[in-house]
């Protein structure tokens, strides 16, 4: 359910969940190697590939040469995927907003709730990791 009222509200600008979930996170990190990437994603790099050349074919993402590791490459949002996370921004507020409506919460609860999730999301995928 709130992925599709996520969504409703990323359509007006353009971007998929999955879009948004990878520029936030390279914007976040980077710059950072397709591997690196994956294995924060927790997905597998195959599954990267495919949704880092669509992103690279619109023009948000740019790749330069590892100087650590020459075999391998950098990513880093272009100017184009930075403007695309700015216009999500207001999307994703309406759509916290309304979310924060129906919960009777503060928008500052509804992101801290939300952080909350992201922290025990990646530490579960880690220690689901360390397990396999």
């Amino acid at each position: 359910m709130a992925e599709r009222l996520v969504s409703r509200h990323l359509q007006q600008a353009g971007v998929s969940g999955e879009q948004l979930a990878l520029l936030s996170l390279i914007a976040t990190v980077e710059p950072i190697t397709p591997t690196a990437l994956a294995a924060e994603m927790g997905v597998p790099l195959t599954t990267l590939v495919d949704a880092l050349r669509r992103l690279e074919g619109r023009g948000e993402l740019e790749r330069s040469p590892n100087p650590a590791d020459q075999r391998s490459h950098l990513i880093t949002l272009s100017a184009e995927g930075r403007t695309r996370l700015e216009e999500v921004e207001p999307p994703l507020r309406q759509a916290a907003a309304e979310l924060g409506a129906e919960l009777r919460l503060d928008e500052r609860d509804v992101d801290q709730a939300l952080e909350d999730l992201h922290r025990a999301l990646r530490s579960a995928s880690s220690y689901e990791t360390r397990s396999n």
